[in-house]
Protein backbone atom coordinates (compact mmCIF):
# COMPACT_ATOMS: atom_id res chain seq x y z
CA UNK A 1 0.00 0.00 0.00
CA UNK A 2 1.36 3.41 -0.95
CA UNK A 3 0.93 6.47 1.28
CA UNK A 4 1.31 10.06 0.09
CA UNK A 5 1.98 13.08 2.35
CA UNK A 6 0.74 16.62 1.73
CA UNK A 7 3.13 19.28 3.04
CA UNK A 8 1.80 22.77 3.71
CA UNK A 9 4.48 24.90 5.36
CA UNK A 10 8.00 24.98 6.78
CA UNK A 11 8.71 25.42 10.48
CA UNK A 12 12.01 25.13 12.33
CA UNK A 13 11.60 23.10 15.52
CA UNK A 14 12.79 25.14 18.49
CA UNK A 15 13.58 22.10 20.65
CA UNK A 16 16.23 20.61 18.36
CA UNK A 17 19.84 21.49 19.12
CA UNK A 18 21.54 20.79 15.81
CA UNK A 19 25.01 21.48 14.47
CA UNK A 20 23.83 22.77 11.09
CA UNK A 21 21.03 24.86 9.58
CA UNK A 22 17.92 22.84 8.81
CA UNK A 23 14.40 23.34 7.46
CA UNK A 24 11.88 20.79 8.72
CA UNK A 25 8.76 20.16 6.65
CA UNK A 26 5.69 19.75 8.80
CA UNK A 27 2.05 18.71 8.54
CA UNK A 28 0.27 21.29 10.74
CA UNK A 29 -3.11 21.06 12.40
CA UNK A 30 -4.77 24.26 13.65
CA UNK A 31 -5.56 25.08 17.25
CA UNK A 32 -7.79 22.57 19.02
CA UNK A 33 -10.27 23.96 21.50
CA UNK A 34 -8.79 26.78 23.56
CA UNK A 35 -5.21 25.54 23.27
CA UNK A 36 -3.00 26.31 20.24
CA UNK A 37 -1.31 23.03 19.30
CA UNK A 38 -0.06 21.48 16.08
CA UNK A 39 0.64 17.89 15.03
CA UNK A 40 3.69 17.79 12.79
CA UNK A 41 6.32 15.56 11.18
CA UNK A 42 3.90 12.68 10.61
CA UNK A 43 5.27 9.66 8.77
CA UNK A 44 4.18 6.05 8.16
CA UNK A 45 6.64 3.14 7.83
CA UNK A 46 6.52 -0.64 7.91
CA UNK A 47 8.74 -2.41 10.45
CA UNK A 48 10.54 -5.75 10.13
CA UNK A 49 7.58 -7.56 11.71
CA UNK A 50 5.32 -6.34 8.92
CA UNK A 51 3.44 -3.90 11.18
CA UNK A 52 2.57 -0.34 10.18
CA UNK A 53 3.86 2.53 12.34
CA UNK A 54 2.64 6.13 12.37
CA UNK A 55 4.97 8.60 14.09
CA UNK A 56 4.82 12.34 14.65
CA UNK A 57 5.15 15.20 17.12
CA UNK A 58 2.66 17.33 19.06
CA UNK A 59 3.83 20.93 19.49
CA UNK A 60 2.43 22.90 22.44
CA UNK A 61 2.23 26.57 21.45
CA UNK A 62 0.21 27.48 24.55
CA UNK A 63 1.67 29.32 27.51
CA UNK A 64 0.75 26.59 29.99
CA UNK A 65 1.29 22.83 30.44
CA UNK A 66 -1.31 20.64 28.74
CA UNK A 67 -2.17 17.00 28.23
CA UNK A 68 -3.10 15.93 24.71
CA UNK A 69 -4.92 12.79 23.65
CA UNK A 70 -4.58 12.03 19.96
CA UNK A 71 -6.41 9.64 17.68
CA UNK A 72 -6.08 8.03 14.26
CA UNK A 73 -8.65 6.25 12.09
CA UNK A 74 -7.76 2.73 10.96
CA UNK A 75 -9.44 0.13 8.77
CA UNK A 76 -9.15 -3.54 9.69
CA UNK A 77 -8.93 -6.42 7.25
CA UNK A 78 -12.70 -6.97 7.34
CA UNK A 79 -13.11 -3.27 6.38
CA UNK A 80 -14.32 -2.35 9.83
CA UNK A 81 -13.30 1.19 10.80
CA UNK A 82 -12.32 2.28 14.30
CA UNK A 83 -10.37 5.00 16.12
CA UNK A 84 -7.17 4.33 18.05
CA UNK A 85 -6.33 6.83 20.80
CA UNK A 86 -3.16 7.50 22.75
CA UNK A 87 -1.30 10.13 24.73
CA UNK A 88 2.06 11.50 23.67
CA UNK A 89 5.28 9.97 25.02
CA UNK A 90 5.13 12.43 27.92
CA UNK A 91 1.82 12.91 29.70
CA UNK A 92 2.47 16.62 30.28
CA UNK A 93 3.67 18.81 27.39
CA UNK A 94 5.18 21.98 28.82
CA UNK A 95 4.82 25.40 27.13
CA UNK A 96 6.43 25.86 23.71
CA UNK A 97 7.98 22.39 23.57
CA UNK A 98 7.13 19.26 21.60
CA UNK A 99 6.43 15.62 22.45
CA UNK A 100 6.56 12.68 20.02
CA UNK A 101 4.00 9.89 19.62
CA UNK A 102 3.73 6.55 17.86
CA UNK A 103 0.90 4.25 16.74
CA UNK A 104 1.52 0.64 15.65
CA UNK A 105 -1.01 -1.61 13.89
CA UNK A 106 -0.77 -5.03 12.25
CA UNK A 107 0.18 -5.40 8.60
CA UNK A 108 -3.36 -6.34 7.52
CA UNK A 109 -4.76 -3.06 8.89
CA UNK A 110 -4.45 0.41 7.36
CA UNK A 111 -4.16 3.99 8.61
CA UNK A 112 -6.90 6.21 7.19
CA UNK A 113 -5.01 9.49 7.21
CA UNK A 114 -2.93 10.98 9.97
CA UNK A 115 -3.32 11.58 13.70
CA UNK A 116 -5.50 14.39 15.04
CA UNK A 117 -6.37 15.82 18.50
CA UNK A 118 -9.09 14.04 20.46
CA UNK A 119 -8.87 15.94 23.74
CA UNK A 120 -6.70 18.62 25.32
CA UNK A 121 -6.72 19.87 28.89
CA UNK A 122 -4.67 22.05 31.19
CA UNK A 123 -2.73 20.26 33.92
CA UNK A 124 -1.30 21.61 37.16
CA UNK A 125 1.84 19.51 37.40
CA UNK A 126 4.81 21.83 37.93
CA UNK A 127 8.02 21.57 35.95
CA UNK A 128 10.62 20.53 38.55
CA UNK A 129 14.14 21.52 37.55
CA UNK A 130 16.10 18.97 39.59
CA UNK A 131 16.96 16.76 36.61
CA UNK A 132 19.65 17.45 34.05
CA UNK A 133 20.47 15.64 30.80
CA UNK A 134 23.77 15.21 29.00
CA UNK A 135 23.61 13.67 25.52
CA UNK A 136 24.69 14.08 21.91
CA UNK A 137 22.10 14.76 19.23
CA UNK A 138 24.02 12.68 16.70
CA UNK A 139 23.13 8.99 16.39
CA UNK A 140 25.81 6.79 17.95
CA UNK A 141 27.75 3.91 16.32
CA UNK A 142 26.19 1.22 14.11
CA UNK A 143 23.15 0.98 16.39
CA UNK A 144 22.29 4.63 15.60
CA UNK A 145 21.37 4.95 19.26
CA UNK A 146 20.57 7.96 21.39
CA UNK A 147 22.98 7.76 24.32
CA UNK A 148 23.08 10.02 27.35
CA UNK A 149 22.87 10.41 31.11
CA UNK A 150 20.33 11.84 33.55
CA UNK A 151 21.49 13.37 36.83
CA UNK A 152 19.34 14.06 39.87
CA UNK A 153 20.67 17.46 40.93
CA UNK A 154 18.19 18.01 43.77
CA UNK A 155 17.59 16.67 47.28
CA UNK A 156 14.62 14.45 46.37
CA UNK A 157 14.26 10.83 45.29
CA UNK A 158 12.81 10.83 41.76
CA UNK A 159 10.90 7.78 40.53
CA UNK A 160 9.73 6.34 37.20
CA UNK A 161 11.58 8.40 34.59
CA UNK A 162 11.69 7.73 30.85
CA UNK A 163 13.52 9.57 28.05
CA UNK A 164 11.84 10.25 24.70
CA UNK A 165 13.01 11.79 21.42
CA UNK A 166 12.39 12.06 17.68
CA UNK A 167 14.78 10.33 15.25
CA UNK A 168 15.61 12.18 12.00
CA UNK A 169 17.40 11.57 8.73
CA UNK A 170 20.28 13.77 7.59
CA UNK A 171 17.87 16.02 5.66
CA UNK A 172 15.57 16.55 8.67
CA UNK A 173 12.77 14.08 7.93
CA UNK A 174 11.38 12.43 11.05
CA UNK A 175 11.86 8.67 10.84
CA UNK A 176 10.79 7.40 14.25
CA UNK A 177 9.58 8.34 17.74
CA UNK A 178 11.58 6.58 20.46
CA UNK A 179 11.28 6.13 24.22
CA UNK A 180 13.53 4.47 26.77
CA UNK A 181 12.57 1.78 29.22
CA UNK A 182 11.47 3.06 32.63
CA UNK A 183 14.18 4.11 35.09
CA UNK A 184 12.55 3.14 38.41
CA UNK A 185 14.47 5.46 40.77
CA UNK A 186 17.23 8.09 40.71
CA UNK A 187 18.65 9.07 44.10
CA UNK A 188 19.91 12.57 44.94
CA UNK A 189 23.24 13.17 43.20
CA UNK A 190 22.97 9.95 41.16
CA UNK A 191 23.89 9.93 37.45
CA UNK A 192 22.11 7.27 35.36
CA UNK A 193 23.10 6.26 31.82
CA UNK A 194 20.52 5.39 29.15
CA UNK A 195 20.53 4.16 25.55
CA UNK A 196 17.55 4.20 23.15
CA UNK A 197 17.49 2.29 19.87
CA UNK A 198 15.43 3.26 16.80
CA UNK A 199 13.28 0.75 14.94
CA UNK A 200 15.56 -1.61 12.97
CA UNK A 201 13.55 -0.99 9.78
CA UNK A 202 14.63 2.66 9.58
CA UNK A 203 17.83 2.47 11.65
CA UNK A 204 20.24 2.98 8.75
CA UNK A 205 18.66 6.31 7.86
CA UNK A 206 18.87 7.82 11.37
CA UNK A 207 21.39 10.66 11.63
CA UNK A 208 20.37 12.74 14.66
CA UNK A 209 17.77 13.11 17.43
CA UNK A 210 15.74 16.13 18.49
CA UNK A 211 13.30 17.12 21.26
CA UNK A 212 14.89 14.74 23.77
CA UNK A 213 12.88 15.14 26.97
CA UNK A 214 11.98 13.45 30.24
CA UNK A 215 8.66 11.87 31.15
CA UNK A 216 8.22 11.87 34.93
CA UNK A 217 5.44 9.34 35.45
CA UNK A 218 5.40 9.62 39.24
CA UNK A 219 5.52 13.00 41.00
CA UNK A 220 8.38 13.78 43.35
CA UNK A 221 6.80 12.84 46.68
CA UNK A 222 9.58 13.18 49.26
CA UNK A 223 12.21 15.70 50.26
CA UNK A 224 15.43 14.96 52.12
CA UNK A 225 15.48 16.57 55.57
CA UNK A 226 19.01 15.41 56.32
CA UNK A 227 20.42 12.62 58.50
CA UNK A 228 18.43 10.01 56.58
CA UNK A 229 15.03 11.63 57.22
CA UNK A 230 12.47 12.31 54.49
CA UNK A 231 9.04 13.91 54.50
CA UNK A 232 6.24 13.17 52.05
CA UNK A 233 4.63 16.14 50.29
CA UNK A 234 2.37 16.99 47.38
CA UNK A 235 2.66 20.09 45.20
CA UNK A 236 0.15 21.19 42.56
CA UNK A 237 0.85 24.35 40.59
CA UNK A 238 0.68 25.37 36.93
CA UNK A 239 4.11 26.89 37.35
CA UNK A 240 7.79 26.32 36.80
CA UNK A 241 9.36 25.20 40.09
CA UNK A 242 13.10 25.42 40.72
CA UNK A 243 15.67 25.39 43.53
CA UNK A 244 13.39 23.25 45.71
CA UNK A 245 15.02 22.55 49.10
CA UNK A 246 14.56 22.12 52.85
CA UNK A 247 16.29 24.60 55.20
CA UNK A 248 16.90 23.02 58.61
CA UNK A 249 17.74 26.27 60.44
CA UNK A 250 14.25 27.72 59.77
CA UNK A 251 12.36 24.40 59.44
CA UNK A 252 11.22 25.59 56.00
CA UNK A 253 10.74 24.37 52.46
CA UNK A 254 11.91 27.02 50.00
CA UNK A 255 11.54 27.15 46.22
CA UNK A 256 11.28 29.51 43.27
CA UNK A 257 7.93 29.56 41.50
CA UNK A 258 6.92 31.21 38.20
CA UNK A 259 3.31 30.73 37.02
CA UNK A 260 2.82 29.80 33.36
CA UNK A 261 -0.25 32.04 33.27
CA UNK A 262 0.85 35.69 32.75
CA UNK A 263 -1.74 36.75 35.33
CA UNK A 264 -0.45 34.38 38.02
CA UNK A 265 -2.14 31.31 39.42
CA UNK A 266 -2.90 29.12 42.45
CA UNK A 267 -0.47 26.76 44.19
CA UNK A 268 -1.49 24.00 46.61
CA UNK A 269 1.06 22.41 48.94
CA UNK A 270 0.34 19.47 51.29
CA UNK A 271 2.47 17.92 54.04
CA UNK A 272 1.71 15.51 56.90
CA UNK A 273 0.33 17.09 60.07
CA UNK A 274 2.68 16.31 62.95
CA UNK A 275 1.05 18.29 65.77
CA UNK A 276 -2.50 19.55 66.45
CA UNK A 277 -0.99 22.99 67.14
CA UNK A 278 1.40 23.03 64.19
CA UNK A 279 2.01 26.61 63.04
CA UNK A 280 2.52 27.25 59.33
CA UNK A 281 4.00 30.53 58.11
CA UNK A 282 4.32 31.60 54.46
CA UNK A 283 6.75 34.20 53.12
CA UNK A 284 6.58 35.45 49.53
CA UNK A 285 9.79 37.20 48.47
CA UNK A 286 10.73 37.58 52.13
CA UNK A 287 7.44 39.21 53.18
CA UNK A 288 4.66 37.70 55.29
CA UNK A 289 1.91 36.36 53.03
CA UNK A 290 -1.45 36.74 54.76
CA UNK A 291 -3.73 35.63 51.90
CA UNK A 292 -2.93 31.97 52.42
CA UNK A 293 -5.55 29.37 53.28
CA UNK A 294 -4.29 26.70 55.68
CA UNK A 295 -6.52 23.73 56.52
CA UNK A 296 -5.74 20.78 58.81
CA UNK A 297 -7.64 17.52 59.28
CA UNK A 298 -5.40 15.82 61.83
CA UNK A 299 -3.44 13.94 59.16
CA UNK A 300 -2.67 16.46 56.42
CA UNK A 301 -1.95 20.18 56.23
CA UNK A 302 -3.12 21.81 53.00
CA UNK A 303 -1.83 25.27 52.06
CA UNK A 304 -3.46 27.27 49.23
CA UNK A 305 -1.61 30.31 47.90
CA UNK A 306 -2.13 32.55 44.87
CA UNK A 307 1.19 33.29 43.16
CA UNK A 308 1.34 36.63 41.29
CA UNK A 309 2.85 36.86 37.80
CA UNK A 310 6.59 36.48 37.19
CA UNK A 311 9.11 34.63 39.39
CA UNK A 312 8.94 34.61 43.20
CA UNK A 313 10.61 32.90 46.16
CA UNK A 314 8.16 31.01 48.36
CA UNK A 315 9.12 29.95 51.89
CA UNK A 316 6.84 27.68 53.95
CA UNK A 317 7.93 27.20 57.56
CA UNK A 318 6.71 24.87 60.30
CA UNK A 319 7.31 21.73 58.23
CA UNK A 320 8.46 19.55 61.15
CA UNK A 321 6.98 21.73 63.91
CA UNK A 322 10.43 22.04 65.51
CA UNK A 323 10.71 25.80 65.95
Amino acid sequence: MKFSLMFYKNIVSSCAVILFSLIIILVPIKSFGEFPISIVDQKIFKDLNGDWNLVGVVQNDAGLPIEVKIGVNITQSERQSLILTSNTFTNVIYPYVAAPFKFTISGNEFFNGFAYPIETKEVTKPLLMDLSQNYSNLATAEEKALVGTIKNTGPNIIKNIAVYASAHSINGTQLDSVKSSLIPVIYPGEDVRYKILPDPAIKDGVYYYSCAGLDVNAPISTIDLGEGEYIVFNLESASMISDFRYENSSDSIIFEVKPYNPGGGPTNFKIPQISPNQKIEVLLDGKQYEKKLVTMNGKTISIDIFIPKDKHILKISGIRNQL
